[in-house]
């Protein structure tokens, strides 16, 4: 569609611009950078490197699977032709004339066929260029006396890398070429690295001793380093859940409960097979995430028959009793937990993309879990735990879990305190709980935290008229300051345009911009990394004030320019420049500022030849026609190319370096005008050269270079780089607290919008919130049709609402600050929460004494709970401790949300849910459940 629209508008842009280019290839990560430097002693041999990387490019192309292979830094070989501008003044010739003698000699096109009744023959006329030798000897001029002028006669011929450059890679100190590859998303990034590294070991035997092979970046290296981090953590979760089970409900019902575990992530991976979620390190997360919650509906099975077997039944009696009174609470508390989780799932957007890997997971191991625990785990259950008739054995721990008399007897005591004085009991949770939200509200706010990456990048900007050479020089001297540093690994510099995406929200925006630079940083591991972004950052900016300088960590979650960023919309280029200009003071009065910078940039100097219109008239010449021989001179034309083996290289034609590097030189150089007395006497037209200043005078003046639109409107983006440790939300609230107080007054037709962190946090809630009433519907519709009473429904929305705010507090007491994987934690957190509560009334419920509100009845359904529930709290926390310990600023707020939250709730379970429960059946008694029998 996109395609088709540039094409409806091609036939209306004005004439001289340039076709519409789609580029729908940026919005990717590469899975491996490979740099091809020259080594050797000798002068860099440009078109040796270039013609290697291309064979690199069709080795990386034909790797089964591969999605997209690209070439960065590689240089444009051409043959260039330059004239010596006096010579060819002298001659009165135009650089047109020598254009078109080479166009004519260059005969690339067919010349017919001779055809008759027995055979056809094509006709080629010989002469096409095949080395500079052939371009030299091009005749232009044959004088009355036989002389042959040729282009080598006044001009010198020569094969070079086009200047200046289009971009430049320096990879590790030396001058070369980068050649990314991506992997298709349906591909196992490990088996493709394979495929691809056998590749590059047959190429590099090609290679000449002058080129070094270098492989910068592997994707899977750092996948299968997170993918064993993550098994690790598995494994020591599964471990602590063991343990933990061991310890709540002795050996044979842990090993029943533990077998849950193997079973459902074996059911989970089937389902993600069928259903096309890879092994990431979101699912991985997910699983994770569902390691303490998947054996949940075990623990409740597996303890309900334990206790059945105690009261004298069968082993089949037990069990038929536990799934006529199970079935229908796990079913209500596992889809609870699903719809928990599910605006997760289906969240659209860059941030559910992302994200969304993790709930998918979930709810896979939610249902699978339901599905064991009622079959496997059931009869599992029923055929190995009996009534143990040995007095000794069955007192001892590792057979039935330990027995806390004394904690037993505290929490009995003050359950039944609590069901005393339930409403001073509601009152006391309830503000325990919104304490939490309390703390919530004190929480630092980082939405997207940093990367726990051992890679970061610095961006360099120089004034924008620099040229591509002299940020090349500046390049240079950073790279050598950088060698110095301990632990670095390696630096990779891209100049002219953006560095190559190697994280998946780095967009590279940056392409023909000779004012710029960015380099690829690696460090031994991600905190050398860290500790030495803030001290490089306050050495760059002292030691290289020209330019400005900006060391940035990677950062998780939808990709901006920068942290803060505001955007001024209006149609005046000056008021917006002057308006923009305004608000980057504002914003560098802050101290935790470091950098501002205006996509609006500063004005450039042009120079503007102003012609005497009359006097070039005169002279046989129009303005077009001095605007043509110049550009032919200084930019040069293409009207033929060289055939060099397999290459065809193009044949540039302009002036000499001393010709066109100043204004001096230009004002100096000839017109060519056709004589006057030529056409008019009907003789073929002579030619004779004028000084450009003859006719014309120069000046210097500003110009803006880009103009930046957004949604067809003009603006100006103001974007501030903060000092490393800063959260973006503290500097946007000093902003908008300077705005509000009439800082920047905003003329009639312009207003300002937040970009930056602050707009993708606002999308990503957005679109996470897109779909929660429905979800909460069907929440409600759920647990209403489990209980068949809406005051029970109210009870568990209240548990819910309350779980949210001491999750929070969890969040609050560790020190993490506010983000989106906070966001994610609270929704599973509160599945969890209503999880247990539905236990807990499904108990009450099937009470005849408890629906009477029987205080001796409640404590007593809430302490057959409390095992299980404990033994799922402290499993959930064990399965969430590998991501609390494994450090860093992503994972750990998103499991303390979940595993603090969790412990939190056990207070509302065990003592807000059963006084909730009481009043409500004093004022009106429930009706029993039919699984009462």
């Amino acid at each position: 569609r996109a395609r088709n629209l540039l094409d409806e508008v091609a036939s209306e842009l004005p004439h001289g611009a340039s076709t519409p280019i789609l580029d729908e290839k940026r919005n990717h990560a590469y899975t491996l950078l490979v740099g091809l430097s020259w080594s050797g002693d000798t002068a860099i041999d440009i078109s040796m490197l270039s013609r290697y990387s291309k064979e690199l490019e069709s080795q990386l192309r034909a790797v089964h699977g591969t999605q997209l292979v690209a070439i960065h830094g590689e240089p444009i070989e051409e043959v260039l032709v330059s004239v010596d501008a006096f010579k060819l003044a002298s001659l009165g010739l135009s650089m047109a004339d020598v254009s078109a003698a080479l166009q004519g000699a260059d005969s690339k096109i067919a010349a017919g066929q001779l055809q008759n009744s027995l055979q056809q023959i094509s006709l080629e006329v010989s002469g096409e260029f095949t080395d500079l030798e052939r371009i030299r000897s091009v005749p232009l001029r044959v004088d009355s006396n036989g002389l042959i002028l040729q282009l080598g006669d006044i001009a010198s011929v020569r094969k070079q890398e086009r200047t200046p450059a289009r971009d430049i890679a320096i990879v590790n100190s030396r001058r070369g070429i980068v050649v990314g590859s991506q992997a298709s998303a349906d591909i196992r990034v490990d088996k493709w690295s394979a495929a691809a590294a056998l590749r590059l070991q047959q190429f590099e035997k090609t290679l000449p001793t002058n080129i070094t092979l270098q492989r910068l970046f592997n994707q899977s290296e750092y996948t299968d380093t997170r993918l064993k981090e993550l098994l690790g953590n598995i494994a020591l979760g599964f471990v602590l859940i063991i343990l933990v089970l061991l310890v709540t409900l002795g050996w044979r019902s842990a090993l029943i409960v533990a077998s849950a575990l193997p079973l459902t992530v074996c059911f989970t991976f089937t389902v993600m097979q069928y259903y096309g979620l890879p092994i990431n390190q979101m699912s991985m997360t997910g699983l994770i995430v569902a390691m303490g919650i998947m054996v949940d509906n075990a623990i409740v099975m597996v303890d309900t028959i334990a206790y059945e077997r105690k009261q004298g039944l069968s082993a089949k009696q037990a069990v038929n009793k536990a799934l006529k009174h199970l079935w229908l609470p796990l079913l209500g508390s596992t889809l609870t937990t699903i719809l928990a989780f599910m605006p997760i799932a289906i969240m659209p957007g860059a941030a559910g993309e992302f994200v969304g890997g993790i709930a998918l997971a979930v709810i896979f191991s939610l249902i699978g879990s339901y599905i064991i625990s009622h079959t496997l785990i059931a009869a599992l259950a029923g055929r190995f735990i009996g009534v143990n008739t040995d007095g000794d054995a069955a007192n001892k721990w590792w057979v039935n879990g330990i027995a806390l008399h004394s904690v037993g007897q505290v929490f009995s005591r003050s359950l039944h305190y609590a069901l005393e004085k339930p409403k001073a009991t509601l009152l006391a949770v309830t503000a325990f709980s919104m304490l939490g939200f309390y703390g919530g509200s004190q929480l630092t706010e980082q939405f997207f935290p940093v990367s726990d990456r051992d890679m970061f990048n610095i961006e360099v900007y120089l004034p924008e008229s620099a040229s591509i050479e002299a940020t090349e020089t500046l390049t240079r001297k950073l790279d050598k300051h950088l060698q110095q540093k301990p632990q670095l690994e390696s630096v990779q510099w891209f100049i002219g345009a953006s560095s190559p995406s190697y994280y998946y929200n780095l967009i590279p925006r940056k392409d023909g911009e000779a004012f710029f630079a960015q380099a690829m940083v690696t460090m031994e591991d991600f905190k050398a990394a860290n500790r030495l972004v803030p001290e490089l950052q306050i050495e760059l900016d002292a030691l290289f004030p020209e330019a400005q300088i900006l060391v940035r960590k990677l950062e998780q979650g939808p990709p901006f320019n920068a942290p803060v960023e505001y955007r001024i919309v209006g149609p005046n280029l000056h008021t917006l420049k002057q308006l923009g200009d305004e608000l980057r003071l504002l914003m560098s009065d802050i101290n935790t500022v470091k950098h501002t910078r205006a996509t609006l940039a500063n004005a450039i100097p042009k120079a503007v030849v102003d012609v005497n219109e009359t006097e070039a008239k005169r002279l046989g010449l129009d303005l077009r026609q001095v605007s043509n021989q110049l550009h032919n001179a200084l930019d040069g034309v293409v009207h033929s190319s060289l055939l060099e083996t397999t290459e065809e290289l193009p044949v540039r034609i302009r002036l000499g370096d001393s010709a066109r590097d100043d204004l001096a030189s230009l004002m100096a150089m000839n017109i060519v005008a056709p004589a006057a007395n030529a056409s008019a006497t009907g003789q073929d037209i002579q030619y004779h050269g004028i000084a450009l200043s003859a006719i014309a005078d120069i000046s210097l003046q500003p110009s803006h270079s880009v103009i930046p639109r957004r949604n067809a409107e003009r603006i100006n983006t103001i974007e501030a780089y903060l000092r490393d440790g800063v959260l973006p939300a503290s500097v946007v609230q000093i902003i908008d607290e300077k705005l509000a107080a009439g800082a920047l007054t905003l003329p009639a037709g312009y207003r300002l919008e937040k970009g930056g962190e602050s707009e993708k946090r606002t999308d990503a809630v957005g679109d996470l919130m897109i779909y929660v009433g429905l979800i909460v519907t069907l929440l409600g519709v759920v647990i209403v049709l489990s209980f068949n009473s809406f005051r029970l429904s109210a009870i568990i929305f209240a548990v819910a609402i309350q779980a949210a705010g001491l999750g929070l507090f969890s969040v609050y007491l560790m020190g993490y600050a506010f983000g989106f994987t906070v966001i994610i934690g609270l929704l599973g957190l509160i599945g969890l929460a209503i999880n247990a509560a539905i236990v807990i009334l499904a108990e009450l419920k099937a009470n005849p004494l408890a629906i009477q509100a029987d205080k001796g009845a409640i404590s007593h359904c809430v302490q057959l709970c409390s095992r299980h529930i404990t033994s799922t709290t402290i499993t959930t926390l064990g399965g969430f401790m590998p991501l609390i310990l494994s450090g860093g600023g992503f994972w750990p707020p998103f499991a303390i949300a979940i595993a603090g939250g969790t412990v939190f709730t056990t207070v509302v379970s065990f003592y807000f849910v059963p006084a909730a429960f009481m009043l409500m059946a004093r004022h009106r008694p429930f009706e029993l459940s039919a699984s009462a029998d």
